[in-house]
């Protein structure tokens, strides 16, 4: 299963403006869909293994709710969200594509 999730509109996430939470939301909205079509071929372990257990979903919900003025999350805590995000979303990335790989 072939995926990118970053792309050229995930590195505007760190313009941290409106187009930046549309991002975000969108973002958040496709590994919810991939950790759920993960989930329906090869269960809840598989699906939680490449997507950090629903770490980069709750990192990029971080970054969102920064953005959205959050009195409790800084702007280092979105620059923590966000490079973990983006870290753990290539490694689910080549995680898939190794598979695809291995399954040729």
């Amino acid at each position: 299963m072939s995926v990118k999730l970053v792309d050229h509109s995930w590195t505007k996430i760190i313009e941290r403006d409106a187009f930046a939470k549309i991002v975000l939301r969108d973002k958040i909205e496709k590994v919810q869909q991939l950790e759920e079509a993960i989930r329906s071929n090869d269960g809840a372990d598989a699906a939680g293994n490449v997507l950090n257990h629903g770490l980069i979903v709750h990192a990029l919900k971080r970054c969102l709710e920064n953005l959205d003025g959050s009195t409790t999350l800084t702007e280092q805590d979105f620059w923590v969200c966000y490079e973990f995000a983006t870290a753990a979303a290539r490694k689910a990335e080549k995680i898939l594509a190794e598979d695809d790989d291995s399954e040729e």
